[in-house]
C-alpha cells in the first residue's frame, strides 16, 4: 500500500461509513465512484478493498488515539484527565458509530479481529493504562489491573454507543455522552 495524498485520505475517511456498511461489499471501482476518484488512483494506492479498509481502520484508530492522547497529556490531576479522555472518546465514538460498527464487522469477517484488538491496545488502551496506573498510585483510582480497567472503559463506551445507535437514538446527545462519562469515571474513581 502506498500512502494516499491528504485530499484523497480526507475523501476516503469522509466516506468510511458508506464504504464499511456490512450489507454491501463495495469494490474499489464502486468506492472510486462514491468519492469521485479515478479507479486507477485507488488501485495505485491499494491492492484491493481489504487493503483500503485496513487503511481506514488505521486512520480511524489514529484519530481516536490522537483524541485520547490530547486529553491525557495535560498537567491536571489523573481523575480530571480521565474524565477528559472519556469525554473525548464518547464524542469520537458518538460522531461515527456506523464506522465503528463497520470496522468491527470487517475485522470479524476477515479474521482480523486479533489485529484490530492489538491496534486498539497500542493506540487507545496504552495511554489509558498509563493514566489509570498514575491515578491508582496517587490514590485517585481503585483498580486491580489497569489493562482490564482500560479495556472495560473502552468496551463500555463502544457498546453503549453502538447500542444507542442501533436503537436509532442520538449518539451525539450531550446528556448521553455526559452520563456515559460520569458512569465510567465512577467505575474506577475512589469514593
Amino acid at each position: 500500500m502506498r500512502r494516499p495524498p491528504p485530499k484523497l485520505v480526507q475523501r476516503l475517511v469522509s466516506a468510511s461509513e458508506e464504504v464499511l456498511r456490512p450489507d454491501q461489499a463495495l469494490r474499489l471501482e464502486d468506492i472510486a465512484a462514491l468519492i469521485g476518484s479515478a479507479r486507477a488512483t485507488l488501485y495505485y494506492h491499494f491492492s484491493g478493498r481489504d487493503d483500503l479498509v485496513a487503511f481506514l481502520l488505521e486512520e480511524h484508530l489514529r484519530a481516536a488515539a490522537d483524541t485520547i492522547e490530547l486529553a491525557v497529556t495535560t498537567a491536571r490531576p489523573p481523575v480530571v484527565r480521565l474524565r477528559s479522555a472519556i469525554t473525548a472518546l464518547a464524542g469520537f465514538l458518538g460522531g461515527q458509530p456506523g464506522v465503528c460498527a463497520g470496522l468491527l464487522s470487517f475485522a470479524g469477517a476477515t479474521g482480523r479481529l486479533g489485529t484490530l484488538m492489538a491496534a486498539k491496545d497500542a493506540a487507545l488502551a496504552a495511554p489509558l493504562r498509563k493514566l489509570l496506573d498514575e491515578g491508582a498510585a496517587a490514590g485517585q483510582f481503585t483498580i486491580s489491573d489497569s489493562r482490564d480497567a482500560a479495556n472495560a472503559i473502552l468496551g463500555a463506551a463502544l457498546i453503549a454507543t453502538l447500542t444507542r445507535w442501533e436503537d436509532g437514538r442520538d449518539t451525539r446527545n450531550p446528556e448521553f455522552q455526559q452520563a456515559l462519562t460520569d458512569q465510567l469515571v465512577r467505575s474506577v474513581a475512589r469514593a
